[in-house]
């Protein structure tokens, strides 16, 4: 009995020892099969008010998730020359663009071959919170006009033809990179303020479609997690019509207010 023991703690930790050893192995390779990005770090290290210029810069390719927030990329690192450090960088620690306050205009900010176009939002709550780099969904309200052949409705035409209208909400762009807000003057700002005008950038064809939804529906924005896969299908979220509300209502018994409250409720 005393050599079963031993034995058996050694096969319980080999086991363990192949768990781990797998599991580091699949997690590295997600890793390299994930989308690299190239961002720019500091080749050595930078004082406060050092002058940055091609050789105090290089590149490291990370992970597309671990990116970190405004991040400068290495394909826009041209705004850096000239700009001076408001304070010391270590090497190989990012460059990001609110360390060397670049004074970037939304044009710069607009991916290869996109638009920049301003959303005005219904509700203007959710864009005080937002920042540049932030990711969100654009949920649209619209009426609906429905067509229906109605024997017993005598109009003019003769043609028994009934319009109705409903309202109805579903995805419009399920997820959107913000550039930019704007602020109670209309210039650029990083975030706060009560604006509900907001700066993204789309391909053309979703650009167009966009400037024209707003002027048929409400707008409103979702926020994303950053870089989330999930739910990128604008039919994911379905419409949300008088059928929804009819489907939520069924087997529902009316509340009714008692004639004498609670008293611990009054």
């Amino acid at each position: 009995m005393k050599n079963i023991i031993p034995l058996v703690v050694s096969v319980i930790l080999g086991l363990a020892a192949v768990y781990l050893v797998s599991r580091l192995l699949f997690e590295n390779k997600n890793a390299d099969l994930e989308n690299k990005v190239s961002v720019v770090v500091a080749a050595r290290d930078l004082d406060a008010r050092d002058e940055l210029s091609q050789g105090s810069l290089t590149y490291k390719d990370i992970p597309e998730s671990a990116v970190p927030r405004n991040a400068l990329l290495w394909e826009n690192v041209g705004l850096a020359y000239g700009q001076q450090l408001p304070h010391a960088v270590s090497q190989d620690d990012y460059i990001l663009m609110t360390d060397i306050r670049i004074q970037t205009t939304l044009g710069d900010c607009a991916r290869q071959g996109e638009w920049t176009v301003p959303v005005t939002f219904s509700d203007p709550a959710l864009v005080k919170m937002l920042m540049p780099d932030d990711e969100i969904a654009i949920i649209s309200t619209y009426v609906s006009q429905n067509v229906s052949i109605d024997k017993d409705m005598t109009v003019s035409d003769g043609s028994g033809v009934k319009m109705t209208e409903s309202r109805e909400t579903s995805v419009l762009l399920p997820c959107v990179r913000v550039i930019g807000i704007a602020n109670e003057q209309g210039s650029f700002r990083e975030s706060g303020g009560s604006s509900g005008t907001v700066f993204v950038s789309l391909p053309p064809q979703q650009a167009m479609i966009l400037i024209a939804a707003q002027r048929e529906s409400e707008l409103y924005p979702v926020l994303r997690k950053r870089n989330d896969s999930v739910a990128l299908n604008r039919k994911d979220g379905g419409v949300v019509n008088a059928d929804t509300f009819a489907k939520i209502r069924k087997g529902l018994v009316p509340a009714e207010l008692p004639e004498i409250p609670n008293k611990d409720h009054r």
